[in-house]
């Protein structure tokens, strides 16, 4: 066989050529590597390593997103599971806490090292496809950028040394690039994929970059355009990183759905749902028929779905005088803003155990029962406690104990004792700097 006729396919191949090549021709090795790279159709051989290394790496992390639906109007029922392959462990990209505060991610659990589960019972078909293909197109983003999400405290942060907010954001998301601790901004408008006039402004006012990306987006592909825009002094490479989006595959929807469809509810393992403990955390709570207990009860919690409450109840009067305390110390300048975030978690569960607790027929006449948590206001008493750490500290201790005579002690009130137990110290600590 002629030397021209040889067409190596591995590394292994064009060395053994390239040796050919320098003896039958005098050449140098290293242009004779350059000549054989070349002859297996690659540009150099830089560009025959990357190709070729890419080609032999071992398979990539396999992972299974599940979720299972019951159609309210039709009464048929369903599992949806897809199945994606990640070039790193799920961990590696973010961890369970963050996966709490990524738009796609944050409903869902992690029931084995390969498996995202949806709890929450889907409502049609559609829509547990759409829940999978969002947490998908999150995970290709991360994967992809290396970026990990940022928490509410970053981001206010960050947004504190803008003079205004990015003009008409919307669907909204911050992240963090590790190598450079910058704070990214990305957000997912309704409209085109162009750097408004008044975008532009605002990102030389403040000193940032903005871009419009060419992959559709995570939040909604082809009907959101995805804008990121970045600090310019923190020293992250922008244009490298918008090279890596906009290489991304595009995304997956329901449109082209590729995932597995079973018309049951019958339990789905994975390769790594091993022992008998794996297979009950496999289990959605959705699909779970709950019974109450001694000390908890079940329930649904809006938007979230099957919930546990304490098997007790605090009465209308009992909630709005919870709801004056939380207020009189969200007031309160003598408390640190990280009190805000436990409270404001309390609130969302104290008004799902409100709408358990209360008859329907009491709250109807209510303009908003919702307002008894997010709108009340304290009384003056109330003003004057918390007008120091350990007023602030004496009502968070008022609101423990209103709470353990209405409720049995149970997992779910220890999650909110501990909420407003961790306020407290929060507050403390603050007083004693």
């Amino acid at each position: 066989m002629l030397i021209e006729d040889i067409r190596p396919s591995t590394i292994a191949g064009i060395k053994r050529l390239a040796r050919r090549i320098s003896k039958a021709e005098g050449v140098p090795h290293k242009e004779a590597l350059e000549r054989a790279a070349r002859a297996a159709s690659f540009e150099n051989l830089k560009h025959a390593k990357a190709v070729l290394a890419a080609a032999s790496r071992p398979p990539a992390h396999q992972l299974f997103l599940t979720a299972y639906w019951t159609d309210r109007e039709t009464y048929a029922i369903g599992r949806e599971t897809l199945e994606i392959w990640l070039s790193k462990p799920l961990l590696d990209l973010c961890t369970k806490s963050e996966m709490r505060i990524v738009r796609g991610l944050s409903g869902l659990r992690l029931a084995a090292p390969d498996h995202l589960l949806e709890d929450m019972m889907c409502q049609s078909q559609d829509f547990a496809r759409d829940q999978l293909c969002q947490a998908a197109r999150a995970l290709r983003f991360m994967e992809a950028t290396g970026l990990r999400p940022c928490d509410d405290r970053r981001q206010r942060e960050s947004a504190a040394r803008l003079d205004t907010d990015l003009p008409r954001k919307d669907h909204g998301s911050g992240w963090l690039d590790p190598a450079t601790d910058s704070f990214v901004l990305v957000d997912e408008p309704y409209s085109d994929a162009k750097v408004s006039d008044e975008r532009a402004d605002w990102a030389r006012r403040n000193g940032w970059q903005i871009r419009a990306a060419v992959w559709p987006g995570m939040y909604f592909p082809y009907r959101c355009a995805l804008f990121v825009a970045v600090d310019t002094a923190r020293g992250l490479d922008f244009e490298a990183l918008m090279q890596r989006i906009n290489a991304l595959p595009d995304p997956v929807t329901t449109v082209d759905w590729s995932g597995v469809s079973v018309a049951d509810h019958r339990l789905f393992c994975t390769p790594l749902t091993l022992s008998s403990q794996d297979r009950r955390r496999a289990k959605a709570k959705g699909t779970i028929n709950p019974r109450s207990s001694s000390k908890t009860v079940p329930f649904h919690r809006s938007f979230i779905g099957a919930a546990r409450k304490p098997n007790g109840k605090l009465s209308l009067a009992g909630h709005e005088a919870a709801g004056r305390m939380i207020a009189a110390v969200l007031q309160s300048r003598h408390k640190p803003w990280a009190v805000n975030e436990q409270m404001d978690k309390l609130c969302s569960i104290l008004v799902d155990w409100l709408y358990a607790d209360v008859p329907h027929s009491v709250l109807d006449r209510l303009h908003d029962p919702v307002d008894i948590y997010y709108s009340a206001a304290p009384d003056e008493a109330l003003i004057v406690r918390a007008d120091s750490a350990v007023g602030v500290v004496d009502i968070l201790s008022d609101l423990k104990t209103l709470l353990a005579k209405a409720y049995p002690e149970s997992a779910p009130l220890r999650r909110q004792i501990a909420r407003i137990t961790r306020a407290s110290k929060i507050t403390l600590a603050k007083a004693a700097n």
